[in-house]
């Protein structure tokens, strides 16, 4: 038994690695069954055997990449219960930083897949957003709590882009400049 599901563990690795290879050459709506299972040496009824359709093993890679995200906040929350003076900034700074730059490729790969409310941008903003209100103890509907995501996504951004996470002082340096604009 142990053996069927080390093969199964590794067709499904197989058809991710694989889906994301595709990715780099061939847009997501042009990846059809057919051609992935050919990338991956496999025939499609094996494909069906892991997924239902593209859609499904597109998110659930949404989903593994995420997972670190969820990991790192709750480690968040139990670490500022723990401490009286808890910098979450740079928690977040050291733990994400190097995930993000570790895996920035296949982040950007997965960042591109348009699945709506299902897309990767979407459910981060949704797990930022449970982080503030919970760190913040503010109503998930104050405009504080959609700068603060914003403000993640473009730190998020700019960590992809530039494989660091900008400092404390770029950021109130960028805060100031921004309330200048709206002065």
């Amino acid at each position: 038994m142990k053996m069927a599901d080390l093969r199964f563990e590794r067709t499904e690795q197989m058809l991710q690695l694989n889906f994301l290879k595709l990715l780099e050459t061939t847009h997501f709506n042009d990846i059809s069954i057919a051609k992935l299972a050919k990338a991956s040496l496999i025939d499609r009824t094996t494909f069906y055997a892991h997924y239902e359709n593209i859609y499904e093993l597109a998110e659930q890679l949404i989903d593994q990449y995420l997972e670190h995200f969820a990991k790192v906040f709750e480690q968040n929350i139990k670490k500022r219960k723990q401490e009286e003076k808890f910098d979450s900034y740079s928690f977040l700074d050291e733990e994400l930083n190097a995930y993000l730059v570790e895996n920035r490729k296949k982040i950007m790969l997965v960042r591109a897949l348009n699945l709506g409310i299902n897309s990767f941008d979407a459910k981060l903003r949704r797990l930022f957003k449970s982080e503030y209100v919970e760190a913040l103890n503010i109503p998930e509907n104050e405009f504080t709590i959609y700068l603060l995501v914003n403000l993640a996504m473009s730190n998020m951004d700019f960590t992809l882009e530039k494989q660091r996470v900008p400092s404390k002082k770029e950021l109130k340096e960028g805060l100031v400049k921004i309330e200048e604009y709206l002065s």
